[in-house]
């Protein structure tokens, strides 16, 4: 065998088992989309507590909103999720901030850091169990979900266009909660 022949051999081989590998390996998730039904979750919020999706269904809309301490972009915007959350607080609505960062003493600090400026709740998902249920892979990322647990939409990035296009939804799903007033 030449060295020319060789080296051909070695790039069929490589190219063969890059090609089964990808075969094999599992499938990317999925993205949830406009439709379907929500992935349930149970986790922890920032104190400690159980965090059960299920139970804030029914009655609420609920935007659940990706992010991370190492998401500049994630960052930039509390203070949109904030006009969100605040704006829509009197109405059938909940906005829940989920953490994908590691869980370690000083990553917790952080997110607690960075969730002390954030109006709405914050849970944790450090092993991003929640993150793959969803499919996400990019943050900021963020669901809207309707009362019955469906999709309304989901937003890879939450420039100022999308924010609008979440606000006009949120004003469709909800109501003023007028039991509250009275």
């Amino acid at each position: 065998m030449t060295v020319k022949s060789g080296l051909r051999y070695t790039v069929c081989v490589i190219l063969l088992v890059l090609g089964l590998s990808l075969i094999a390996s599992p499938a990317v998730a999925v993205t949830v989309s406009s439709g379907d039904r929500a992935p349930m979750f149970v986790t922890e919020t920032l104190e400690g507590d159980k965090f059960t999706l299920k139970e804030h269904l029914g009655k609420n809309v609920v935007l659940l909103n990706f992010w991370s301490v190492f998401c500049r972009d994630c960052l930039s915007r509390i203070e949109a999720m904030n006009k969100i959350h605040d704006l829509y607080q009197e109405r059938n609505f909940e906005l829940i901030g989920i953490a994908g960062d590691p869980p370690t003493d000083r990553m917790l600090t952080q997110v607690k850091k960075y969730a002390a400026k954030m109006h709405f709740d914050v849970v944790l998902d450090p092993e991003l169990e929640i993150y793959e249920s969803y499919g996400v892979e990019v943050i900021p990322f963020a669901v809207l979900l309707d009362q019955s647990g469906k999709v309304v939409m989901a937003i890879q990035s939450l420039d100022p266009e999308p924010l609008k296009g979440i606000s006009e939804a949120i004003e469709k799903l909800t109501v003023i909660k007028s039991s509250d007033k009275e």
